[in-house]
């Protein structure tokens, strides 16, 4: 007690060298673990990894097994970058740990191994020290999949495979295996989505699950991520974010009704949470709320999911729903104006604010003062894509094809590398039906540039169609209605099968559409040009 309390005498004293010794000195003398761990912070806090390391030796010798010494020790060896070094650490922590929290350790171990500097050395070590662990049944899986992570860090992509593949066919539970077959899906390993699909379905794991979604949204696949959340919701029904998710896809196909109750849901089985993550979720879903009622024009439901929402959460997009909700009711000044009004706090945030003045005047179709606004903004932003890209749709919109030309040309002439010029000219051909094979390039270079994006897959069967290639029309519609179930894909999907025959097929998408926007312009369009009755 007299050498601890001299030390903290010495630490608050600003004499920290000699506070350390001191309660190093008493931790030795007491073997007591508080006293080691005390002494650890002591060296930390006075910028002195040596001594840190010291002290956690020290511990190890004097408390051989205990786990926290050598948890301790190896941070510190790896924090420093003194990767070969943690070996022993490593097998010590291992070998003492109890059974029933080994797995967990060695999940554990991949996470910190995987973010040293040296990604080779930091694999061999943990190789040596997880190799007995590969073939006892209890830690097999767990091991394995720490291998398969280190493996990939390393940018050894077939061995990561080869060891996914040992760590699935081992029987212990645990969701490492699964989180490494989604590593492995997003560096492109071939098999790894066919694997994770076995997992899930013979161990469904919600994590991994989850994590699988944030895969296939992050690949715009759309329609792979909503029923892995529906698989989700029947998993583990009171898990809210499966809901909030499967919310923001419905609401992302105008299926409103579906959207409103998904929300709903979420907000029921999050009300017990005050997590920082559960009140962004509870705000996203407050706004989406607001926007299914103003699409209804319930304007005044609209309000009030928004002043359910905290004055200080996320306010720039609660302001820009109350501008659109103002535009929405004839108040285009006054929205106008209340966007002037909302302070820029974040370097986006002027960028946010001039779109949204633009929808509330395209909404009003104030398009002349929109396409004015978006060229001033253009002007004064040059280096932006997306606001050139804005401008040519606008001009397009009003039937200024030629104008929308000449800023997509200067547009791909600036940014060869920005696909989405090259779908929108090409697309725009292809819907005007001229320089079709011009425009069947455009579209080809653009998903060359993203393989597998559903809109541009999209574009190509639609000036397929317009070239007279039905069949490949049909084919490549089909893909992307798989990956993105959208209205104007289900529409034009709808139109090529009709051509060519397949009633049937065609009323099956046209009612797709339907019941994805009931009032959609483009559909009321196709239906009465082709006389379809629904």
């Amino acid at each position: 007690m007299y050498l601890v309390l001299v030390g903290e005498m010495q630490v608050a004293a600003k004499q920290a060298g000699v506070g350390f010794s001191l309660i190093l000195d008493a931790a030795k003398k007491s073997g007591d673990p508080e006293l080691f761990r005390r002494a650890v912070n002591v060296a930390l806090e006075s910028r002195s990894a040596d001594a840190a390391k010291e002290a956690a030796r020290a511990w190890t010798v004097s408390l051989p097994s205990s786990p926290d010494a050598y948890r301790v020790l190896l941070q510190l060896l790896l924090a420093t970058n003194e990767v070969t070094q943690s070996a022993d650490p490593l097998k010590q922590l291992l070998a003492v740990v109890p059974d029933a929290e080994r797995s967990a350790v060695i999940d554990a171990v991949a996470q910190t191994y995987i973010r040293a500097n040296d990604k080779e050395a930091a694999r061999r070590v943990a190789l040596t020290a997880l190799q007995p662990w590969t073939v006892k049944a209890d830690t097999a899986a767990s091991a394995w999949a720490a291998t398969g992570m280190l493996s990939l860090a390393a940018g050894m992509k077939e061995v990561a495979a080869e060891a996914m593949t040992s760590a699935l066919a081992s029987p212990a539970q645990t969701d490492a295996p699964g989180f490494l077959a989604v590593e492995l899906l997003n560096a492109k390993a071939a098999g790894a989505e066919d694997l994770l699909k076995t997992l899930l379905e013979r161990k469904p794991s919600l994590p991994v699950r989850m994590a699988y979604v944030r895969y296939l949204l992050d690949n715009e696949r759309a329609t792979d991520a909503q029923r892995q959340l529906e698989l989700a919701t029947q998993q583990d029904a009171k898990a809210p974010e499966p809901w909030l998710l499967l919310g923001a896809l419905n609401l992302q196909a105008n299926r409103m009704p579906v959207a409103e109750k998904d929300f709903l849901r979420y907000l029921e089985l999050s009300a017990g949470l005050e997590t920082e993550r559960a009140e962004r979720g509870k705000t996203q879903a407050y706004l989406s709320l607001a926007q299914i009622a103003e699409s209804r024009k319930e304007f005044d439901a609209a309000t009030r999911w928004l002043d359910r929402i905290d004055a200080d959460e996320d306010s720039l997009r609660v302001q820009l729903r109350r501008a659109a909700l103002l535009g929405r009711m004839g108040q285009v000044n006054e929205a106008r104006a209340l966007i002037g009004q909302i302070p820029e706090q974040q370097p986006t945030d002027g960028r946010a604010k001039l779109a949204a003045e633009v929808q509330v005047l395209k909404d009003a179709q104030q398009l002349p003062q929109a396409f004015a606004l978006m060229q001033s903004a253009v002007q004064k932003y040059p280096d932006d894509p997306e606001l050139t890209y804005d401008l040519a749709m606008l001009a397009d919109k009003m039937g200024n094809h030629a104008q929308m030309e000449r800023l997509l040309r200067d547009l791909m002439a600036r940014k060869p590398d920005y696909h989405h010029a090259f779908n929108a000219l090409g697309y725009s051909l292809a819907e005007r039906n001229t320089r079709l094979n011009e425009a069947k390039d455009l579209i080809v270079k653009a998903l060359e540039m993203a393989p597998g994006d559903p809109f541009i897959t999209d574009s190509l069967g639609w000036v397929e169609y317009r070239l007279g290639n039905l069949a490949e029309a049909a084919r490549l519609l089909r893909e992307a209605y798989a990956k993105r179930a959208d209205v104007e894909i289900a529409l034009h999907l709808g139109e090529v099968l009709w051509v060519m025959g397949e009633r049937e097929a065609a009323r099956q998408a046209f009612v797709q559409a339907r019941d994805m926007q009931a009032d959609s312009t483009m559909l009321k369009e196709v239906l009465n040009r082709l006389g379809v009755q629904l």
